[in-house]
């Protein structure tokens, strides 16, 4: 049985070190208008004093390998938009537009065209216009039939009231879609170092591939303008795990409590195969929370009764 892995803390003191010294440079390429990337999630451009455009940027990591390995890509272009689209919601922004980039050995017309009509079936269900992109061959670089894939999406947002998290504040979850696309290096270590075959393993009644490849969900269907006037923070449930990326959205030094229900039936898999602890699950993975929302008390009944909320814990 394999030990949870994590980045080292010399790695993550290197990485901070980098980023300080990115920012340097990055920031003299900008103007007054530029609003910066606040929370970590979106960046905002001013246009005037009533909108700013956001904008986010991301692909959807080794879980391309995966989708490779094992044929399926009906829902890797709904990773990728997804994992831009719920970026940009922390910021309270509409999507407005959004470009793609594929990567490829040389074009498979079965994978690009699942790949294209899954990242346009998504870019639908957020009301999203999918209006341009890239398309690249590098045999040099790619092999067989492995890709690669990155997005873009511009997002609007008006200007609205601002709120400040206090004391009993209730933190509300949202339910995820298995693992979305994070922690898929772990996975896929796991699955070379039991030597799982995908194709034919289990976990309950559904197959072991499908469970893995789950896409990600795409909160903005599950959030509205008015809800959106409700809610104090948001945070998407990426890299890094739950806690790490909800601390992003509050304040410095905030304190909170988090106690989240029973591991979905998905990580029964990560369990049967590594020595972890809840803690250590919860830096990697979204444990069953894709999207996480501070609210003030009197507006829980409305959230409560929406699906896939859940409380999950409160502002101290």
């Amino acid at each position: 049985m394999s030990k949870l892995y994590k980045n080292s803390g010399v790695d993550v003191v290197k990485t901070d070190q980098l980023i300080v010294q990115a920012l340097k440079f990055i920031k003299s390429s900008h103007n007054k208008k530029v609003l910066g990337n606040k929370l970590g999630f979106s960046a905002e451009y001013k246009i005037n004093k009533d909108i700013t455009l956001c904008s986010a940027t991301d692909g959807v990591g080794t879980k391309a390998i995966l989708a490779a390995e094992l044929g399926m890509y009906k829902g890797i272009g709904q990773d990728l938009v997804g994992m831009c689209s719920n970026d940009l919601l922390c910021n309270k922004a509409k999507p407005l537009f959004f470009l793609d980039y594929f990567a490829c050995s040389s074009v498979i017309p079965k994978q690009y065209t699942e790949i294209l009509k899954s990242i346009t079936n998504a870019c639908k269900k957020i009301q999203c216009a999918l209006i341009g992109g890239e398309t690249a061959e590098m045999p040099s670089l790619y092999q067989k039939n492995h890709f690669d894939m990155a997005g873009f999406l511009v997002g609007l947002k008006l200007q609205q009231k601002k709120f400040n998290v206090k004391k009993s504040d209730l933190i509300i979850g949202v339910k995820s879609n298995g693992f979305h696309s994070n922690g898929y290096s772990l996975i896929r270590k796991i699955i070379k170092d039991n030597k799982i075959n995908l194709k034919k393993s289990t976990l309950g009644k559904k197959k072991l591939a499908d469970i893995l490849m789950q896409p990600t969900r795409l909160y903005h269907e599950f959030i509205n303008e008015n809800d959106l006037k409700k809610i104090k923070a948001l945070s998407h449930i990426t890299g890094g795990g739950l806690i790490s990326n909800f601390k992003r959205s509050l304040p410095k030094n905030t304190k909170f409590e988090i106690n989240l229900p029973r591991l979905p039936e998905e990580y029964k898999f990560i369990n049967d195969n590594i020595n972890s602890t809840e803690k250590e699950l919860m830096e990697v993975f979204n444990c069953g929370i894709g999207l996480t929302l501070v609210i003030d008390k009197i507006h829980y009944k409305h959230f409560i009764d929406k699906k896939f909320f859940n409380l999950i814990g409160e502002i101290n």
